[in-house]
């Protein structure tokens, strides 16, 4: 079994949280919905930096961290992931998707997450380490 490790963002905007549906040329979860996320696999950076950088690149906008939290661990058909949470706050009206990366983002209410049944492992994660 592969180990993957990646930061992930409960990205937040006056109580409404951000999803993105990925493209479907993505490698891992084609077409599913997802958090911003990106692998940690950048030498001298730190893990916060490459999770903004992350926005910076897939959404064209900025953030600030509010919260971290503990990692967890996930496995899918893929592999196992190794999650590093974040909670990130912005005032961004204007995103704009990356299409390699992403075909829509939606933002949505913490109801409205039972409707993508595919964010189940991010949530549970994000409940555990408090970042929820």
């Amino acid at each position: 079994m592969k180990t993957y490790v990646i930061c992930s963002a409960l990205i937040v905007n006056k109580n409404k949280f951000l999803i993105a549906k990925r493209s479907s040329k993505k490698t891992f979860a084609p077409n599913e919905w997802e958090f911003i996320s990106g692998f940690i696999d950048k030498e001298k950076e730190t893990v916060e930096q490459i999770m903004l950088e992350e926005l910076k690149e897939e959404l064209s906008i900025s953030g600030k961290i509010i919260k971290s939290g503990k990692p967890f661990v996930s496995k899918d058909k893929y592999g196992r992931w190794i999650v590093l949470p974040f909670l990130i706050k912005t005032d961004a009206k204007n995103l704009r998707i990356n299409d390699k990366d992403h075909t829509e983002f939606k933002w949505v209410n913490k109801k409205q997450f039972s409707q993508y049944k595919n964010l189940n492992w991010f949530l549970k994660g994000f409940k555990e380490t408090g970042i929820l």
